[in-house]
Parts: C-alpha cells; structure tokens; sequence
C-alpha cells in the first residue's frame, strides 16, 4: 500500500491523535507537528491551533528530508479539518506523540466530560493526584469526587433570607425557576410564602405566577407597598423583569430597583445550557447586582454536565437548587452537589460516583 499524507488543523494534541486513531487505526503516524494562528481579528479572538502532518499506509523507502513550512492558513472555527497531502516526505517529528502520552487516561476523561482545565489544575494540587491518576478508572472517579467534594465544601454557604429577589436575563426561566421555589415552600416545608410581581418601567408580562400563586394558596402581590414586612414570619419572593446581558440601562433599572426592597438575598437564574462566555457574563452580572445565590436552569438541555464544576465551585454564589424542564412541572434538586457529580459520571453510576464522598 502506498503512503498517503493528510493534514489536521486541530485545538490541541489530544484532539489530533484521538481523530487520528478513530479515522485509521493503528495505520496512521505522525510525521510533523507546527503551531498556526489566524490571520486579522481571528488571531485575537481564537486561541492558536495545531497543523499536523499524518502518513497512512507504508513508509517511503528514501531517508526522510525537511519540507520547507507553508504560509499559515486561516483557522477561523473550532472544528477539526482533514485533507489529504501530495505524496512527499516530511520530516519527523514526536512531538504530538509525546505531548498525548503525557496527559493520563483519567486526565483525558475528565476533560473530554467538560470538566475545565482550570478545575483539574486545582485537583492535581492535592497529595493523592497522583495515585489516583494510577487507580484503575473505576476506582480513580470516586476519588475524584472525594475531591471534588473538598473543593465544594469550601465554597461560603449564605442562608436564605426572608426576601428573595430572583433575576436574571430574559428568557432564562427566573420566573418558571420561581415557582417552583413556592412550590417546595408550600409541600416540602409547609410554609406560605408570598410572591411580588414587579413592573418597573418595563412590563414583567405572564400570568404564570398569579395562577400559580392561587393554585398553591400563596398570596400574590403586585405592588410593593402591600408586601409584608421583613421579618414578618412569612418568605417573600420578589419576580423582576428579565433584561439584556448587555443592556446597561435595564441592568441599572434592576439594581435601583432592589435597593428599596430591602432583600435578604438575591439569587440570579442562569441558563445551564448557555456558552460558557455567556455562563460567564451572567456571573459577572450577578455580582454586579450583589447576588448572594444562584440557580440554574434548562439542565435537561444540557450535554456536558462536568462544565458546572468551573461555576460551581468558581463563582462564590451559594448553589440555591437545579431546574430541569422549561415548565413549573420540572424537576427541582436542590442537593446540587450529588446532583451534578452522578451526571458527570454518568457512566460509573451515582452509588459508585458517590462511595467515598458520602460524608
């Protein structure tokens, strides 16, 4: 069989062997290994990417000689790109090889589960790192849970006061998400708490909540002068309208807003399945509105549960409870820890997952 080359512009090493050994199996080497950026804004926006030369079939018989590089070309989306190279020989280079037999098994499995590298950076600091990355994986997941369990435990637990702003951009299901939190008052903890609509100088449109409200027995109030008085007995949940990420003038409405009501706590509802950038903005928001919990939404949606470790354990808000379903009959957790680590390890299962972190 003749050699055939093909080239691979890729994010990263691991990237590039695993679509390697998927595409050909054992046939494929890799021959040359070079860093390419974008040209214009892509070479800001984008992190650099990898050009990788990989030979399929046999050898050429004549000693290998250098090729001189080729002009750098556009890399302008995240995505894999294969074609195939003209007959020649490239000089060798390990590289690539050296670069994936580096990074563990468990290291390459975590990460393919979204889990960043910011996080497993914090994981490797501990003592045991290394003899859990030589654990069979069946034994190495329940460790790192246990870890994982040390890094949640030191996020600060804010209790709940007795007035609770929700907000959070449109369309994130902050009023859907608080509903459900009348909800588990009413029937899991037998209380009877009250819930404010408010219109600011933008509707907060929907019936929802009133219907909700009379369905529960919760009283249902529109103005804010007839809620009750902090420290009355009873919960008082305040639903402002969403707003625009971006929108400094509705962001502005929303905090002048919050400082009359004098709230206990403020929680910001945030769309699980959002970009990570967008994830971000939310945070960056929320702290802006001195946002004391949070609550996500939209995680039936969501593909790679281990990508909540970054907010989880990054963002210093409390985890208030996880919302799947984009109607009040959703699911409701509120142990959010078990929660997100069963989902991460999916495939080891939530009594495995969970083994040596049931503290």
């Amino acid at each position: 069989m003749s050699e055939q080359r093909y080239r691979f512009v890729v994010s990263s090493a691991e990237e590039a062997v695993s679509v390697l050994r998927q595409r050909f199996g054992a046939r494929a080497r890799v021959v040359s290994v070079r860093q390419v950026e974008g040209k214009g804004l892509a070479r800001f926006l984008q992190s650099p990417k990898l050009e990788v030369i990989a030979a399929v079939g046999d050898a050429p018989a004549p000693a290998p000689v250098a090729v001189p590089a080729a002009a750098p070309e556009p890399v302008t989306q995240a995505r894999t790109v294969v074609t195939e190279m003209p007959r020649q020989t490239v000089a060798e280079s390990p590289a690539l090889e050296s670069s994936y037999s580096s990074v563990s098994r468990l290291v390459r499995l975590l990460e393919a589960g979204g889990i960043s590298k910011q996080v497993l950076s914090r994981l490797q600091l501990y003592p045991s790192w290394t003899g859990i990355e030589s654990m069979p994986l069946g034994r190495a997941l329940p460790e790192v849970g246990g870890l994982l369990r040390a890094e949640f435990r030191t996020i600060p637990r804010r209790p709940l006061g007795d007035r609770v702003a929700f907000v959070g951009p449109a369309g994130s299901g902050k009023t859907t998400a608080l509903c459900k939190r009348l909800a588990m008052d009413v029937f899991l903890r037998n209380q009877k708490p009250c819930a404010l609509k408010l219109d600011l100088d933008r509707a907060n449109p929907g019936d929802a909540l009133s219907v909700f409200c009379e369905a529960l027995g919760a009283n249902y109030i529109r103005a804010a002068a007839e809620a009750p008085t902090p420290g009355h007995g009873r919960t008082l949940y305040i639903d402002l309208p969403g707003f625009g990420l971006w929108a400094e003038d509705e962001l502005a409405d929303i905090r002048t807003a919050l400082g009359p009501l004098h709230t206990t706590s403020r929680a910001i509802v945030i769309n699980a399945a959002y970009d990570p950038s967008l994830i971000r903005r939310c945070f960056e928001v929320g702290a802006r509105l001195d946002c004391t919990h949070v609550v996500f939404t939209h995680l039936d949606e969501l593909q790679h549960w281990g990508k909540m470790w970054d907010f989880l354990l990054r963002s210093g808000l409390t985890p208030l409870f996880l919302s799947t379903g984009q109607n009040i009959a959703g699911d409701c957790e509120e142990n959010v820890f078990d929660v997100v680590l069963s989902r991460t390890f999916s495939g080891v299962g939530l009594e495995s997952a969970t083994q040596a972190v049931s503290a």
